[in-house]
């Protein structure tokens, strides 16, 4: 027995050494090498580049911890958005965005990418204008609250509107003013409630939002007219205050007797645009609307839309009563505020085209004091009918009362007024160029459900006045 548990006993013992030496040398045969430590991964956060205005004034710029800042508190739609997790959603801030936002740091054992910031962008927009412009704005809103006033001598009102003022020489946008508008600083926590605003606060009125242009596209059926040979300078209408066509009659506000062309923009007479339409002609007053940047988007940086001229392509039935409705700016016509304010800068320039920018400089790059002329796109016409035209638009001026009296300007001023219809009953717009006799500034302004637009052009031209000292 014992030889028999001795035997046993080395029997186990050797058989635990071989399981032993087995792992053992299963260990040392199965080894890998040590995986080499990971290099660390570095990242690094580019600084969202700053928007100014033409003078260097910052608009928009970001702190250390990124969030967006806006220490002017102006332009809202068009400096744009950014979402709470700092996405561009509108306005430059979408436009630009690969300008602005640069480009992230990276480094880890593959790559090595250099944090590169983003550049700033200088917009065309004069602070102390679009200021002003909105001002404006707000004050004619507030003097709406209180009843609106159609006596002529009457302040300005309106429950909302727009504003858009453009260089001359270049096509600069200096202001674009949408009321109401919103507070960038608090927009992310407010989305909600400014979405859900029965006032639109998020619509860029001045670059979408659709008017009837009224009596302001007056200018353009006497550019028509008088281009076309259809009418001369001299040659007249008798305003009785109505016109029949066929079963209607078409009217104007009270009887003006005979009135030329530069008479009848004066005092706005229905009628004289009237006959003139009808002598010119729907096909000519169409190409000469579409020559002033009627019905068709302009090209600038941020998003618009086109609108429409009223004509027989697009408007049915088709009669002579839309023709004559289409020459004082109502029928179907609709044109946003900056296609008004190209109206005004086109009659400005004489027939020249400008597309209008707001950017003025991107990469960083402080621009030159002075504006870069933007290149003509076409003109047409002649001297002598935008003389004529201007000296009509010139001469009523006369209708402005008051304190906000154009006659008080330093220089005069050349405007074109309207009423036209629409869902709110009336608005109440004008357009223009100053000084009149060498345009620096050209100007619209339209006013939602409201009156006397014509007594904002004052304190526009005071603040570029103001702005520019001629």
């Amino acid at each position: 027995m014992q030889g028999r548990k001795g035997s046993l006993g080395m029997i186990l013992i050797g058989a635990a050494a071989a399981l032993l030496l087995g792992s053992a040398a299963g260990t040392v045969i199965n080894a890998q090498p040590p995986a080499p430590e990971k290099s660390p991964v570095y990242r690094a956060k580019a600084a969202r580049g700053r928007i100014l205005d033409r003078y260097g004034s910052i608009l928009a710029y970001s702190g250390e911890d990124g969030s967006r800042s806006y220490p002017e508190d102006l332009c809202p739609h068009i400096i744009g958005t950014l979402s709470a997790s700092g996405e561009a959603q509108s306005g430059i801030e979408l436009a630009l965005d690969t300008v602005l936002r640069g480009q992230d740091g990276l480094r880890d054992s593959g790559h090595n990418i250099p944090v590169r910031d983003g550049s700033d962008v200088y917009l065309t927009i004069d602070s102390s204008l679009q200021r002003a412009a909105e001002s404006i704005l707000e004050k004619a809103a507030a003097q709406y609250r209180k009843g609106v006033d159609y006596d002529t001598a009457a302040p300005y009102c309106g429950k909302a509107g727009a504003i858009v003022i453009l260089g001359c020489e270049s096509g600069e946008v200096l202001a674009c003013a949408s009321y109401p508008d919103f507070p960038l600083n608090d927009f992310s926590r407010r989305y909600d409630s400014l979405a859900a605003d029965d006032n639109s606060p998020l619509l860029c009125r001045a670059l979408n939002g659709l008017y009837r242009p009224g009596s302001t596209f007056k200018p353009v059926t006497a550019a028509a007219a008088l281009c076309s040979g259809a009418v001369r300078a001299d040659t007249r209408f008798w305003c009785g205050s109505h016109l029949r066509l066929g079963d209607t009659d078409f009217s104007c506000v009270k009887p003006h007797g005979a009135a030329d062309v530069r008479r009848a923009l004066e005092l706005s007479c229905n009628i004289y645009f009237y006959r003139a339409a009808l002598l010119t002609g729907s096909s000519q007053l169409t190409n000469y609307a579409r020559l002033f940047g009627f019905g068709q988007a302009p090209r600038i940086e941020l998003p618009t839309v086109p609108g429409s001229f009223a004509s027989p392509e697009n408007t049915s039935p088709w009669s002579e009563g839309q023709l004559i409705q289409a020459a004082i700016g109502q029928s179907t016509t609709l044109c946003t505020p900056l296609q008004m304010a190209i109206e005004a800068l086109t009659l400005a320039r004489e027939g020249s085209y400008l597309e209008p920018t707001v950017i003025r400089s991107t990469g960083g790059m402080r621009p030159e004091s002075e504006p870069v002329p933007n290149d003509e796109l076409y003109s047409f016409g002649s001297k002598e009918v935008f003389d004529l035209i201007k000296r009509g638009m010139t001469d009523s001026t006369v209708y402005t009362y008051g304190e906000w009296a154009l006659s008080k300007l330093p220089h005069p001023c050349a405007v074109k007024t309207g009423t036209p219809q629409s869902p709110r009953g009336y608005d109440s717009a004008v357009i223009g160029f100053y000084p009149a006799d060498r345009p620096e500034i050209a100007f619209a302004v339209m006013l939602e459900g409201g009156a006397n637009a014509k007594h904002t052009v004052f304190e526009i031209c005071e603040a570029y006045n103001k702005r520019i000292q001629f």
